[in-house]
């Protein structure tokens, strides 16, 4: 046998070898796609590439190959990459839905300010679903019943809705976007009633929150909470009492035939609830300008110090931030953080890069376009 048809059976050799590393090596690749598409992550990390490529080349025993061996690891990376794209992709493809057959949920009823918020977010959709409470929205989303949900989370007085953001971690679902409206709550009751009648005032918790000032003067008044404002507005035109009215919109009062007692008793004029749009799904968009992660924080010194300092090492503006506990750890806690940027930035996957290392827990809720720019 010659030298030369020694060689190429060497070759022949190290080329199964090769074959079999390879394999692995896509087998990975997918895996990392999914990871990322779980977790709304980019595709492309420049920084990590640039890391492989120079740790590779360390290892040579031979550097006239570095040249060579770095062509090699950038093509092997586009390969990479170009197999998590089709992961990606083939998500994108289940998640186009027509917006003739959209069915989008929310809680409450016709009149409710999450009704407005769909409205206002999807432009008139044809064809939406109403719940009775929040997790309803959830479940209606995981037995795919609907493709997207508006829920409340946060108000520009009374804070944040603490039940949405738990039940954001227990379904895994992704934030795809927000929409803020501005509430006006009136007294409303049946045509004809006059303020000195009223004996019951029907209103979701956060209505009585919002318009604690005004209510202040009904002493003998009783105050009954209820599932929505909305629905509180139907269920006082049902009842036909004039002793009874409810708090809500005035597009509450048109759907249900009541009149506005008095208009705008939300003590703060400025009053704004902030809605999320969620979906199975994360849906990201290089337009995104914001971002939203929930991360496990330990109830140590000092722990919430040492993660948060990578927003700021990396010139991340923290828009918000929100301590819940955790409901499978007794005395553990998850952070909720919403910041400015984008997940292709370097810095912010930098930043996300060494919270998730320091976490038991981390997840992307979302990227997203902010609905106050």
């Amino acid at each position: 046998m010659s030298k030369l048809e020694n060689y190429r059976k060497e070759i022949d050799l190290i080329d199964k070898e090769l074959v079999s590393l390879f394999e692995r090596r896509m087998d990975l690749a997918v895996k990392v796609g999914e990871y990322k598409k779980e977790n709304n992550l980019p595709i492309l990390n420049e920084a990590r590439e640039k890391e492989v490529i120079k740790k590779n080349i360390s290892k040579l025993k031979n550097i006239n190959y570095s040249n060579i061996t770095e062509e090699f690891f950038e093509k092997i990376m586009e390969l990479s990459r170009s197999l998590q794209k089709n992961i990606v992709k083939e998500e994108a493809d289940e998640s186009s839905i027509n917006k003739e057959e959209m069915v989008i949920g929310y809680q409450g009823l016709e009149g409710a300010f999450s009704e407005e918020a769909v409205l206002k977010f999807f432009n008139n959709p044809k064809n939406t679903k109403k719940y009775e409470h929040f997790e309803d929205v959830f479940e209606a989303i995981a037995k795919k019943e609907i493709n997207y949900g508006v829920l409340p989370i946060e108000n520009s007085y009374t804070g944040a809705i603490s039940e949405v953001y738990d039940l954001l971690v227990k379904y895994g679902f992704y934030i795809i976007g927000e929409e803020c409206v501005k509430i006006d709550q009136h007294l409303i009751g049946i045509k004809g009633a006059a303020l000195e009648e009223i004996e019951e005032i029907y209103s979701h918790p956060q209505g009585f929150h919002q318009s604690k000032k005004f209510l202040s003067q009904f002493d003998k008044v009783k105050l009954i909470p209820y599932y929505n404002t909305a629905i509180s507005a139907k269920y006082v035109a049902d009842l036909k009492d004039k002793r009874k009215a409810a708090i809500g919109s005035r597009r509450a009062a048109e759907i249900y035939g009541l009149e506005i007692l008095k208009e705008k008793i939300n003590d703060k004029k400025d009053n704004c609830t902030k809605f999320i749009v969620i979906s199975r799904n994360p849906n990201y968009d290089k337009k995104s300008d914001k971002i939203s992660v929930v991360f496990s924080l330990e109830d140590k010194a000092g722990n919430l110090y040492s993660l948060l300092r990578y927003f700021a090492e990396n010139n991340i503006n923290m828009i918000k931030i929100e301590s819940r506990p955790n409901k499978n750890e007794s005395w553990k806690y998850l952070l909720y953080v919403d910041f400015e940027g984008n997940l292709e930035n370097e810095y912010v996957r930098k930043a996300l890069s060494r919270i998730e290392e320091n976490s038991r827990y981390f997840r992307i809720l979302g990227s997203y376009k902010s609905s106050l720019k």
